[in-house]
This record gives structure tokens, C-alpha cells and sequence, in this order.
């Protein structure tokens, strides 16, 4: 799972240290000019937040509960899942994949408990909050809604589909899959019980 973890925690550390920024870089100092980018993005996810404090995240165990449990024509690893602690932050997420037998087609899905921790949510707080819509020969990238809930989409021509849906304000569902055609992550997410996990969070 270290592949969906480090992200988050890399870009938590570095809005940390921005936060100490000059709120009028230099525009010839590059370096002045992505500190203020990433203070930036600090003060996004604080707003993505507002009036949460962190709380004790749900369990990975509870979490494995929604995730597919089987996908047709494809064989799955067994489910993984853990808690991290972080210093005073403590969050959960749970991972599965699936494949078939040739490795020509396959998915994979996450769910992440952050608990309200707000640099934590800093990777999908600006493409959440935003009104995206590109379409290129390449493929596309846009705002949807899953179930009623924001989300992103991507598409591209070789066949990998991405989504990201934030859920209940507090749970991020991931899914990505390979040759499985378009818009099969966005597919494979609705089927997930969404309302339910979000009601975890309550």
C-alpha cells in the first residue's frame, strides 16, 4: 500500500514547512515560488476542513467491509489494510487488487480513512473543489459526481481509467483499473456501498 501512502505524507511534510513561506515570493526565485504554491494548497485543505478536528479514524478491518469482494473473470489478492500513527494523527486505509490470469486486465481499490486531518486531503483537495472538464485525443480528464458525491475522472487511449470520489467529507475511495475500458473505475466504485461507509464516519 506504500504506493497511495507516500504520496500523501510527502506533500503533508512539504505544506508543513511551507507554512513559514513569504506570502509575496520572489517571481525569479523558483524555489520562493513553490514554497508559496504549496502554502497555498496548505491553506486549500484547512478550508477543506473547516470546523473538523481529527478524530480516531475507522478501523482497517471495517474498512475491508467495502471493498469488492470479487470481480468477474478476474482472480483478487487478499484484501489488505492498516493504521497509521503519525505523531499526534492516526488514520486507516484498506487496498485490493484484482487480475486476470494474463495480467492484460486489472483493478485495483482503495479506501482511506484520513479522519480529518487536513494536509492529509491536500492531493485531492484541488481537484475535488474544481469544476474540471478536458478532453484531448488522448483521452479525459473531468468533475463528476458518484452517487452524489464529488469526484474526478480519468481516461486515457491505452486503457487505464482512474477515479477518486470524496465521501461523507471525510473518506477517499480510489479505484484504478487497466484494459477493463472507459469509465470502468468510475463503474466499479458505484458498486461499492457508499452510503454506508459514509455513514461510518457520523
Amino acid at each position: 500500500m506504500s504506493r497511495w501512502t507516500a504520496v500523501p505524507l510527502a506533500i503533508a511534510l512539504a505544506g508543513g514547512v511551507s507554512a513559514c513561506g513569504d506570502a509575496n515570493p520572489d517571481p525569479n526565485n523558483p524555489l520562493a515560488q513553490l514554497t508559496a504554491a504549496a502554502n497555498q494548497m496548505q491553506k486549500a485543505a484547512e478550508g477543506f476542513t473547516t470546523n473538523r478536528k481529527p478524530v480516531p479514524p475507522v478501523a482497517f478491518r471495517e474498512l475491508i467491509d467495502f471493498l469488492p469482494k470479487e470481480m468477474p473473470g478476474m482472480k483478487g489478492d487478499e484484501p489488505k489494510g492498516e493504521t497509521t500513527t503519525a505523531g499526534s494523527w492516526q488514520y486507516s486505509q484498506a487496498e485490493v487488487d484484482f487480475r486476470t490470469e494474463d495480467g492484460k486486465r486489472s483493478m485495483d481499490v482503495g479506501i482511506f480513512d484520513y479522519a480529518h486531518i487536513p494536509m492529509l486531503y491536500v492531493p485531492f483537495t484541488m481537484i475535488l473543489n474544481m469544476n474540471v472538464a478536458t478532453e484531448s485525443t488522448e483521452g479525459y480528464e473531468k468533475s463528476v459526481k458518484v452517487e452524489g458525491y464529488p469526484a474526478f475522472e480519468k481516461w486515457n487511449k491505452n486503457g487505464n481509467s482512474e477515479v477518486v470520489v470524496l465521501v461523507g467529507d471525510r473518506f477517499i475511495v480510489k479505484a484504478d483499473t487497466r484494459g477493463l475500458g472507459e469509465g470502468s473505475a468510475k463503474k466499479i466504485v458505484e458498486e461499492l456501498d457508499l452510503k454506508g461507509l459514509a455513514a461510518k464516519g457520523k
